[in-house]
């Protein structure tokens, strides 16, 4: 007898002996074919969402006013030809400081939406981001009302030293503001698992 798998290559056999104490079927052998099935691919999707263009647009706008409170603060000398007209300028330089950190996170924080936007990038650590956010929030509160109730310039004086003092004092206000809005955010979006 001639089953249809005996001319077929792929399919394998095991020939098994009946045992001998079946008088009907001894010296007979069966045929059984064994297949494998192919291995179902396994695959894990990960729950993925675009990053928000809103936060990305904030860090876009803290790196601008980052460069811009750096560049306006340390340019005043340069651009009035006077010294710096305070008595101690320790203050001034703890905010180039900051604004140099906030130029690093922020741009960091851009790096980090255009690799998961355009790529296969991961997000931050949401207790990092709150961390860091929280620290330049303090940081730069203390920068800026310290350089408003320290450092009184008015506008005009001292051969314009003032005004790029001043536009250095906005962009570190909208620098706190801003840090302010992203720590907020990263704590109200750490407390999701609440309503879970």
């Amino acid at each position: 007898m001639n089953n249809a798998w005996d001319n077929d290559p792929t399919w394998e056999s095991n020939k098994q002996e009946v045992p001998s104490h079946d008088v009907h079927a001894s010296g007979a052998s069966i045929d059984i074919p064994i297949t494998t099935p192919p291995a179902a691919a396994v695959t894990v999707e990960e729950h993925h969402r675009n990053p928000s263009l809103s936060r990305c647009l904030i860090r876009c706008w803290q790196c601008l006013a980052s460069i811009g409170a750096l560049g306006f603060q340390v340019g005043a000398t340069s651009f009035s030809g006077e010294e710096i007209p305070f008595g101690k300028a320790g203050l001034l330089y703890y905010g180039h400081v900051i604004s140099c950190l906030s130029i690093l996170w922020s741009a960091f924080n851009i790096f980090v939406y255009l690799t998961r936007r355009f790529g296969t990038g991961h997000k931050i650590k949401r207790f990092l981001s709150t961390l860091f956010d929280l620290t330049l929030t303090a940081l730069f509160g203390v920068c800026v009302f310290y350089e408003i109730a320290t450092y009184r310039c008015k506008p005009g004086m001292h051969n314009g030293w003032c005004d790029f003092y001043n536009t250095g004092i906005f962009f570190l206000m909208s620098l706190f503001l801003t840090y302010t809005v992203h720590a907020l955010w990263d704590l109200f979006g750490a407390m999701d698992c609440l309503r879970r």
